[in-house]
């Protein structure tokens, strides 16, 4: 059961905006071990494809396949902290909204405003438009939208391998790049290429477009 369906789908009483607080501190507290968890794991990712350069530059393939392959859960890891990640924020969205308007309903004493507003979000479907395997921001936000305002209140398995991977073949080349221009003594130009090969793994990491 989601949050929003624990708090406003229930018999025994109506929701307050205590109950909001509370569950927007919890939800607070999510959000930030998730945060710490992705800076983790980025600091992982940039570990493992610094030995993944050195087993490259031995030609030490064994390392290379078994760190790839690290490299690609990572990947994983990170795709999934940043859903759930986004999932805290759009939640912490919602009840911070909910809040705001909870708390002028009690200002009016209007209970049957507060039975209202629960049965909207009971019928809103919130918590559904966060289960999905990518999450629909703009459709959430609308259907956020959509029941303050008549109240006038405001992974994919891969299979990995040498042959199958254009991936792998091309981060293997940027790292051959890098590799060359450090034996060739043009050690800026391999630190402004590594750079460029992390920015670009961090736009991946957070769900951005590589630019053309």
């Amino acid at each position: 059961m989601g949050i929003f369906d624990r708090l406003f789908n229930r018999d025994d009483r109506e929701v307050t905006s205590r109950d909001l607080k509370i569950a927007l501190k919890g939800v607070e507290r999510e959000r930030r071990k998730k945060q710490m968890e992705i800076r983790r794991l980025v600091q992982k990712r940039n570990e493992t494809l610094a030995r993944l350069k050195g087993a490259r530059k031995e030609n030490n393939k064994e390392e290379v396949d078994f760190l790839y392959e690290d490299l690609q859960q990572i990947k994983l890891d990170q795709a999934l902290a940043r859903r759930e990640s986004q999932v805290l924020n759009l939640e912490t969205v919602g009840l911070k909204r909910y809040l705001r308007g909870l708390e002028r309903l009690e200002k009016t004493s209007s209970k049957m405003r507060v039975r209202e507003l629960m049965q909207k979000v009971q019928m809103s479907g919130l918590d559904e438009k966060l289960r999905g395997t990518a999450v629909d921001e703009e459709a959430y936000l609308d259907a956020l939208g959509a029941t303050l305002e008549d109240l006038n209140l405001e992974l994919e398995d891969t299979e990995l391998s040498d042959e199958k991977d254009p991936d792998k073949d091309k981060l293997l080349s940027e790292l051959d790049e890098i590799i060359a221009a450090e034996e060739g003594g043009d050690v800026e130009v391999a630190e402004e290429r590594e750079h460029a090969l992390r920015e670009k793994l961090d736009r991946e990491a957070t769900g951005e477009a590589e630019e053309s």
